[in-house]
């Protein structure tokens, strides 16, 4: 079940999604319709969660707010304005700036989000950097707060690790701290907590 969860604000919404649909072509090059006519808002300072029997379309409803459809698949129509401003229309270069900073999600697989050939450490850093005017050791230090705050302990070791080093749950939980570390406007959790055991999903959920 994905979650949206929004700052406060003066706007009294955040984030609208209207009519929004996304279609996939399968490998007969038949095209489904993965999400048909969905519309939502986000009103700031609120938590939404997108409920719905499995394969209904919910992932890829969040995936579409930030653009990122799978290569098969398009969007083929729908609105969805952040802040009055529709994200469908921006140029990519345009997107890049809203993603991590302004709007972050947490991806329901972490093995698949977090990158093999670079250290926690690094990823989280260049989150940080992409978005924050800070140096590179300042980077460090805001990446390891943040693995504390997610409980992942000794954050300073782990920061040197790679994913393949860290347990199912460790990944987990640094992918929700590089997703945290720019303090987005709008959070995209999508099943955030699944992996981990029921002491760190209530604070993680608390965190968030």
């Amino acid at each position: 079940m994905p979650l949206i969860l929004a700052s406060g604000g003066d706007v009294l919404v955040l984030l609208e999604v209207r009519n929004l649909r996304v279609y996939f072509k399968n490998d007969a090059g038949q095209e489904l319709r993965a999400v048909d006519g969905v519309s939502f808002t986000v009103p700031h300072g609120k938590t939404v969660a997108l409920v719905g029997e499995s394969g209904c379309g919910k992932s890829v409803t969040a995936l579409a707010v930030l653009r990122l459809v799978e290569v098969n698949g398009r969007i083929a129509g729908g609105e969805v304005l952040f802040e009055g401003k529709n994200l469908l229309a921006l140029p990519e270069k345009e997107m890049q700036k809203v993603r991590g900073k302004d709007i972050a999600i947490i991806f329901q697989e972490p093995s698949a989000a977090l990158n093999p050939v670079y250290t926690i450490g690094d990823q989280i850093i260049e989150a940080i950097l992409l978005h924050q005017s800070v140096s590179r050791e300042k980077a460090r230090a805001l990446a390891e707060e943040m693995l504390h705050l997610v409980g992942i302990p000794e954050p300073r070791k782990r920061l040197n690790e790679y994913p393949h080093e860290l347990s199912g749950g460790m990944k987990q939980r640094a992918m929700i701290a590089m997703a945290l570390s720019c303090r987005p406007k709008l959070l995209i959790a999508d099943e955030p907590t699944t992996s981990l055991d029921v002491t760190i999903q209530a604070q993680i959920l608390a965190l968030l």
